[in-house]
């Protein structure tokens, strides 16, 4: 029988404090989403600690056995979740696009003139690939993965929403899944590995947005999208480009071979 407890999450510094700040406001938000209901933690109590730190109080289920595979029932949970609060937009008028246009100019701060050249040129290829495509840009949970999922059977319970974010790409979220397992895992992501993930990407927004065009040449470019905004997320973070991290490093190379992989 599955029984629901609170979880207490408690800040450990400042950073995470700005975490526990945003993952109650959207699980907030999320909470008016009746058909999101049962299936992302509710706010039971946050506040300020005796020293300072911030707390969040949620609702939580127990772990089960987690899967691998991007299933059906990912699926129908990440097409609820976008459906929830989406715009459709000119790529170069969407948060994510703005969000990646400052996270360069901040990179530049410290990422060496080279490897800046390569995430310029790939911000590039982005937006020349999207110039004139229209589409939807919806809600990410932002860390899409099994870690952070419960399977109760008929539906997803889904937690860690401190890196949710509005108008992203609705890939994203896919990509993530497939992807992000396979770089901390030490699994090689190659050039194929990116191939299947696209297709599963693609046939996921066919369905779930079947109103927009999928073309191979968007479903390229906003993989791309989806590569560089984890580079700069986590470069940011750091306040270095660190190849060494096992995310980094594997993206960071699909990055350098994209005309291998990016449709014409």
């Amino acid at each position: 029988m599955n029984v629901s407890f609170g979880l207490v999450k408690t800040a450990a510094d400042e950073a995470a404090d700005a975490l526990l700040v945003r993952e109650s406001r959207w699980l907030r938000e999320l909470e008016r989403v009746e058909t999101l209901e049962g299936q992302v933690p509710r706010v039971l109590d946050e506040g300020t600690s005796a020293n300072g730190r911030r707390y969040l109080v949620i609702s939580m289920w127990p772990a089960r056995g987690e899967t691998r595979a991007f299933t059906a029932d990912h699926a129908r949970f990440l097409a609820t979740l976008g459906r929830a609060r989406f715009r459709s937009l000119e790529f170069d008028a969407c948060g994510t696009c703005q969000w990646l246009q400052e996270s360069l100019v901040q990179a530049n701060e410290f990422v060496p003139r080279r490897s800046l050249g390569l995430l310029e040129e790939a911000y590039h290829d982005c937006e020349t690939a999207l110039l004139y495509w229209t589409g939807p840009f919806v809600l990410s949970q932002g860390d899409f993965a099994p870690w952070n999922i419960r399977n109760l059977g008929s539906q997803l319970f889904v937690t860690d929403w401190g890196q949710a974010r509005a108008d992203a790409s609705p890939l994203d979220d896919v990509l993530h899944y497939l992807m992000i397992q396979r770089a901390l895992n030490f699994r090689p992501v190659t050039v194929p590995v990116l191939r299947q993930a696209m297709s599963r990407a693609a046939e996921f927004a066919v369905q779930a947005y079947p109103e927009w065009t999928w073309r191979a040449p968007v479903i390229g470019a906003l993989t791309l999208v989806y590569l560089l905004g984890v580079v700069l997320h986590r470069s940011l973070a750091r306040r270095r480009l660190d190849r060494n991290d096992r995310v980094v490093g594997a993206y960071w190379k699909l990055l350098e071979k994209r005309s291998a992989w990016m449709p014409k």
